[in-house]
């Protein structure tokens, strides 16, 4: 039995669900409780009472067992068909090919890598806010500078590439990043000229949102593989990039919305089949004891 909830989010657990899953639809002795579609590339819960009260044992989950369930399934990306059944399917979860789970495994410790990349903006983000804080707290109201339309990461080139403003913020030596020299020089005059509204918040969501990362611990040093100096045509992919991450975060919702339904629809169903049960037995009991009576 496998303990899913021991470090949670290891490469390790995410290898078990998935493994674990696969195995449990691969068993041909238990195809009358869940097995393969017709077309193999998704799988079928028939009978959700046994596969609840025996099957989902086997994750050993804590707590609310279809909950965690289902949670898995949405962050291994798993998506409801559309169909009368419970079937759920999975690009990499095909059968006779179980290598390919191993494209899910992969996918599911980038979203980690990136989740992790994210908390380490935010707490950047909490320190510069500390170090700027005194200037950040005497500016006027941003109406300095007129805003533009153009896209976050063409002006932020355009500013790491302005000679004029190397004492502030310029690129390193290899021209692979770019380096915040003063923050308070640059939260008091050049953060304010990418918008009237950017603040050092949003400035640091949009680094994070296109993908930039802190890649020196002592200095202000942020690097995206497609920032480069003297390849400013390369700026067209970070934005292409973000496009593209933005439909990938539409998709996602749209299936974890989809889950969540059939996550309620699932838990009403097998709380329906316990109440039939039970109705049943108090049934039976009431017939054995009349009949005890008749005696």
């Amino acid at each position: 039995m496998l303990n899913l909830n021991e470090n949670e989010g290891s490469s390790t657990s995410i290898s078990n669900f998935i493994t674990t899953t696969y195995d449990m639809v691969d068993d041909l002795s238990s195809d009358s409780i869940i097995s393969w579609s017709q077309s193999g590339k998704s799988f079928i819960i028939w009978n959700p009472e046994e596969f609840y009260n025996n099957f989902l044992q086997r994750f050993c989950f804590q707590g609310d067992n279809i909950n965690s369930f289902f949670s898995y399934l949405n962050s291994h990306g798993f998506r409801k068909i559309d169909s009368g059944n419970w079937e759920f399917a999975n690009d990499n979860f095909v059968r006779g090919q179980p290598h390919l789970i191993n494209n899910t495994i992969s996918c599911v410790i980038e979203g980690r890598v990136l989740y992790d990349q994210s908390m380490d903006m935010f707490k950047v983000r909490k320190l510069f806010e500390r170090q700027v804080k005194e200037v950040e707290d005497q500016l006027p109201p941003h109406n300095s500078y007129p805003t533009s339309k153009r896209p976050f990461p063409t002006k932020l080139y355009e500013m790491v590439d302005d000679p004029s403003s190397d004492a502030i913020i310029s690129w390193s030596q290899s021209g692979r990043s770019f380096i915040i020299w003063n923050p308070k020089e640059f939260c008091k005059d050049l953060l304010r000229r990418f918008s009237n509204t950017l603040h050092i918040p949003l400035f640091f969501h949009k680094l994070q949102r296109f993908s930039f990362k802190k890649i020196d611990p002592k200095k202000w040093e942020f690097a995206n593989d497609n920032f480069v100096r003297g390849q400013c045509h390369l700026v067209e992919i970070i934005i292409s990039n973000e496009k593209e991450k933005i439909d990938q975060l539409l998709k996602r919702y749209d299936r974890q919305k989809k889950l969540g339904e059939a996550r309620e629809l699932f838990k009403l169903q097998i709380e329906e089949m316990k109440k039939t049960k039970e109705v049943k037995e108090q049934e039976v009991r009431l017939q054995h004891h009349i009949g005890l009576c008749k005696l």
